[in-house]
């Protein structure tokens, strides 16, 4: 048999594996069952990108929440404190009408020691004003004013509740749609799998990554040629990160087009404690909106995790993340730097150096050392 005929037979047969089908197909239908191949990724991913938007939205109504709550605390006390002031003159101009009253002052005791629901406010101007003008204490507008704060303040309490009971249903509906399509994604990798076979889902995401990868190379190498490379603009490596190159840019870090950016910040004394940090998470379940060491995280919940053990605070949401920090360009990337994933932003990893992060992915995964693939980097920010 002539190694032609070899090779027709292998590439046959691998349509078929792929197909789940006859031993036997034409080689339109290995080209059918790679299209098929790739429609199930493409579906896979877009389910990925949703969770992870779902996730971001979830993680920015919980900082949002907790803005909130940090305002209701606020608003009670001021109302607490109003309200004491009130009560304190109100007794006050109570034993004063009293006084009055029965030593045969002017001042009656009026509707303002009764419930103040059940007389209008023009009467009640008029009950306060007969009492204290009376003793010559205060003005009726004055006493006034006092209400009018308080029912001011009252109302801006109830709709920052208002605005809290909202945000709990907001996250109620996410979490909600996240299980749907969590269902989805689960169904459809198991259909995959059932279809194409684990490892051949797996080597399709893994051809994808590399493709894009290769081809973001390619385009340095082509920039390299036009414009040279290195120079006295790359900047100093700061705190922590990979101790065997000590200066300059991470040469397994590409980009496809020089960042018109100015010159990156420093990278932060600090950034080895949040790499150190993601490296001890390596293992912890992936949950949605999780940030708990050792129980779950999310993206987002890792690394704000991570920074914050290293003293620098971030929100829990990647395009929040992604806003509040430096930018720099992919060819400037340092250990500790965050590296951004889709557009709206919807993932996050933290890098660690050597063409290397740490992140969450997603449901059924666990934190993990990964290649970051550069096709999809959509930006790095410079937390610190």
């Amino acid at each position: 048999m002539s190694a032609r005929v070899v090779r027709l037979l292998a590439v046959l047969t691998l349509g078929a594996a792929l197909l789940g089908g006859p031993q036997w197909v034409n080689a339109a239908g290995v080209g059918d069952a790679q299209q098929a191949m790739q429609q199930a990724q493409d579906e896979l991913d877009q389910l990925v990108n949703q969770m992870g938007q779902l996730d971001e939205d979830y993680g920015a109504a919980q900082d949002h929440q907790i803005e909130v709550d940090a305002d209701i605390a606020a608003s009670q006390a001021k109302v607490d404190a109003m309200s004491a002031k009130l009560g304190d003159v109100q007794s006050a101009l109570q034993d004063i009408a009293v006084n009055k009253f029965t030593t045969g002052g002017s001042a009656a005791l009026s509707p303002l020691f009764s419930d103040a629901a059940t007389f209008l406010a023009a009467e009640q101007k008029a009950a306060l004003g007969r009492v204290a003008l009376d003793s010559g204490e205060a003005t009726a507008d004055d006493l006034q004013s006092l209400l009018d704060d308080l029912t001011a303040a009252q109302k801006v309490l109830q709709a920052q509740q208002q605005e809290a009971a909202d945000i709990v249903a907001t996250l109620q509906a996410k979490q909600a749609q996240y299980e749907q399509l969590q269902s989805q994604y689960e169904a459809r990798l198991a259909k995959a799998q059932a279809d194409f076979g684990a490892a051949q889902v797996q080597a399709e995401f893994d051809r994808r990554a590399a493709v894009g990868n290769a081809g973001v190379r390619a385009d340095i190498t082509q920039q390299a040629g036009d414009t040279g490379t290195g120079g006295a603009g790359s900047p100093g490596r700061g705190g922590g990160g990979d101790p065997a190159s000590d200066t300059g840019s991470d040469p397994s870090a590409p980009t496809p087009k020089p960042d018109p950016k100015p010159t990156a910040p420093p990278v932060s004394g600090k950034a080895g404690v949040a790499v150190s940090a993601a490296y001890s998470a390596i293992g912890t379940p992936y949950h949605f909106a999780g940030e708990t060491p050792g129980v779950a995280f999310d993206c987002s919940g890792l690394t704000k995790w991570a920074w914050g053990r290293a003293g620098v605070s971030l929100p829990h949401q990647s395009g929040g993340q992604y806003g509040s920090v430096p930018h720099v360009s992919r060819d400037q990337v340092q250990p500790g730097d965050l590296i951004f994933y889709y557009s709206p932003i919807g993932h996050v990893g933290i890098y660690v150096g050597g063409g290397m992060m740490i992140h969450a992915q997603n449901t059924g995964t666990t934190v993990t050392l990964a290649t970051v693939h550069w096709n999809k980097v959509v930006g790095v920010g410079r937390p610190g």
